[in-house]
């Protein structure tokens, strides 16, 4: 499998392209203000990417959604709750020019709790997380969870922007839908570098590692 994790944006923001090695098949989480560079190492890497899923629709995850639809022909996913969020993206880029004129993308399909995303021979399943914002997603594919702005590197999300509910759901979501995969599965989130389960498990302080802060 290609994971590519490429950066950018003031937000410092990942944005992530998971392949097929074989069949060259593959999609994009998250493209915000490193689209270019997206889109440039699609290219280097020879693919051909269909879909386009987000984890959530804050402006620094979703503002290449629409150039990137343009460029690859690609469908966009995402959850149903999130459509709010993503609908006032333009008002959002009114408070960070670095995301001036950005275009509310069109969904092609909604995705929610168990669904397939197909990655030529991969399948990556759809958990809802709320907490972060309402239709907040991870994605898990071959033991590696796509954990966007849900879970960090010794953190979590914030629930006090746009969408946020509050912190007992999103460590509620965390604690089910999360932790009860493999110690060794790896977490690729929104931000920041690649984590374990088992080291959140042991470290992270807002889940009952370390010290507690919740």
């Amino acid at each position: 499998m290609i994971i590519q994790c490429i950066t950018g944006g003031s937000f410092l923001t990942n944005c992530y392209i998971i392949a097929d090695e074989e069949s060259k098949e593959g999609i994009i989480i998250d493209p915000g203000a490193q689209l270019s560079e997206v889109l440039e190492e699609i290219k280097n890497l020879d693919l051909k990417i269909d879909k386009i899923v987000n984890t959530h629709a804050h402006i620094d995850h979703a503002s290449g959604v629409q150039e990137a639809k343009d460029a690859l022909g690609a469908k966009f996913y995402l959850h149903p709750k999130e459509k709010p969020v993503l609908d006032i993206l333009p008002e959002s880029a009114l408070r960070f020019p670095e995301f001036s004129g950005v275009e509310v993308p069109e969904i092609d399909e909604f995705v929610e709790q168990g669904d397939i995303v197909e990655i030529g021979k991969y399948k990556a399943e759809v958990l809802h997380v709320p907490g972060h914002t309402w239709g907040s997603i991870c994605l898990v594919i071959d033991g590696h969870i796509i954990s966007g702005d849900t879970l960090f590197a010794g953190s979590v999300g914030r629930v006090d922007l746009t969408g946020g509910t509050s912190m007992e759901e999103l460590v509620g979501s965390i604690n089910r839908k999360l932790m009860v995969y493999p110690p060794e599965s790896k977490v690729y989130p929104g931000h920041g570098p690649v984590t374990t389960i088992e080291i959140e498990k042991r470290s992270n302080p807002f889940l009952g590692g370390g010290t507690i802060l919740f």
